[in-house]
């Protein structure tokens, strides 16, 4: 437990109270802020996180126990110990079935005080880290990379061998090789795997909320913003930050995002005063950042502070000799979702499988085994289950370029899908931000290719 990182807030109407617990936490290392007003202290609270609120029970503007109910309603994590007087305990004991964490009675010894603090911060602590394992480990065969290929096995060795340090990884390849698997992989092997591991989605981000969802804001910094909101930045505090797509954002934002790299400081949307985080970026590109550089529309500083390290993902072109292991996982996955029992895949369509250029990657090839097996009627699938999931015989002549690949994709899907654009990009595997922007860039509609 880092208790320079450990927040406290202290509230009580006597000053004299309040001036004798900051002083003693403060000797301690504690980062503590310090209130005689419950409103002024609320707003401490919504302004920032705090690990342990100290509130007495008896204040003659607002009573310990709405203290309580409020500052749950702000920050449900925060741990609330309540100050009692004697002959009062029958109140705390209430506030601890509301929701409280312990109380103590004055007057009190400070190191009592101390010991329930060190301990709320690590139930806090451990509540947070819990629900985040559950959230980023909540289905394990998405965190499972396959690798028999030695292309996929020297990526695997680079990504294992930068995981104990701290320095940023750039991590390059096309869409749906699993750059974000491999960014995962990294935190949960370094030292920061207790921490949170937090995505921000440039490229599906509008660019107008990217600057917010980063650097977060406070009340009134524009129209909408009601309360204070902390950034994606200062949620990956402690943990790793993994900038997916990161060649998506604005010059305007490279110059903010190279500041936090730099120095870990950074200002909230509205807000004067700058805030310091402790965070190790990850960030992914599918896009030639090279030429971004050389055509200005990427800062070179910035290129070369992300690529510390870089690492490439081989296309699924180039690791084919994965594809009989990853179609037997996810087999494995689909037929436990579905309650099938598919045994396998015949060779007819293995052999389709391999011809197949797979522009979408391993994505894709997941997308084609899922309706596979959903629309399977025996327990092995042939060649005219995976032709009904959209896979035909392309020459390479007709597959030039990885634009005309992405664009007959984005066809086919569309036709499966009667034309509706949540359906094709459900098949995908992408957003429908995403499926609406190359609809867009290749200018596709029914009338001209039906």
């Amino acid at each position: 437990m880092m208790k320079s990182k450990s927040k406290i807030l202290v509230l009580d109407d006597d000053p004299n109270i309040v001036e004798v617990i900051v002083t003693r936490l403060e000797s301690m290392d504690f980062n503590v802020h310090g209130f005689t007003d419950p409103g002024k202290a609320l707003d401490a609270l919504r302004k920032d996180s705090y690990c342990v609120l100290v509130t007495d029970q008896k204040m003659p503007e607002m009573d310990g126990m709405v203290v309580l109910r409020e500052a749950k309603k702000i920050d449900p994590d925060v741990e609330v110990i309540i100050l009692t007087a004697y002959g009062s305990i029958e109140g705390a004991v209430r506030a601890i079935k509301e929701g409280a964490y312990d109380y103590i009675s004055k007057p009190f010894e400070p190191l009592e005080l101390v010991t329930k603090i060190e301990k709320a911060i690590e139930k806090r602590e451990l509540k947070q880290r819990v629900r985040f394992l559950e959230q980023e480990v909540g289905d394990s065969i998405e965190y499972r990379i396959y690798a028999e290929s030695p292309a996929m096995k020297r990526t695997l060795a680079i990504a294992r061998q930068v995981s104990d340090s701290d320095s940023t990884v750039l991590i390059q390849g096309e869409s749906g090789t699993g750059k974000e698997l491999i960014a995962r992989m990294i935190h949960y092997e370094s030292r920061r795997k207790r921490r949170k591991f937090v995505v921000m989605d440039c490229g599906a981000t509008p660019p107008s909320l990217i600057e917010s969802e980063l650097f977060g804001y406070v009340r009134g910094a524009f129209t909408g913003a009601i309360k204070d909101k902390r950034g994606i930045i200062e949620e990956a505090d402690m943990g790793t930050l993994f900038l997916d797509e990161i060649g998506n954002i604005s010059p305007e934002m490279q110059t903010r995002l190279l500041r936090v790299l730099e120095s870990g400081e950074f200002r909230r949307v509205g807000e004067l005063k700058p805030k310091q985080v402790d965070i190790r970026v990850l960030a992914a590109t599918n896009a030639d950042l090279e030429a971004k550089v050389e055509d200005g529309s990427f800062r070179p500083d910035l290129y070369y502070r992300l690529k510390v390290i870089s690492i490439k993902l081989p296309s699924l072109r180039e690791r084919k000799e994965d594809i009989p292991g990853l179609v037997q996982i996810f087999l494995s996955e689909f037929s436990r979702k579905t309650g099938k029992k598919i045994m396998g895949i015949d060779k007819r369509a293995m052999n389709m499988l391999f011809n197949h250029q797979w522009p979408g990657n391993v994505r894709e090839l997941k997308n084609i085994i899922e309706s596979a097996v959903v629309l399977c009627k025996g327990t092995t699938i042939g060649p005219d289950e995976i032709l009904l999931s959209g896979i035909r015989e392309q020459k390479e002549e007709n597959l030039n370029t990885l634009e005309s690949q992405e664009k007959n994709l984005v066809i086919q899907a569309l036709k499966k899908a009667n034309w509706v654009q949540k359906d094709a990009a459900a098949i995908l595997g992408i957003s429908r931000r995403v499926i609406n922007y190359k609809i867009k860039k290749y200018n596709i509609r029914p009338e001209k290719v039906n």
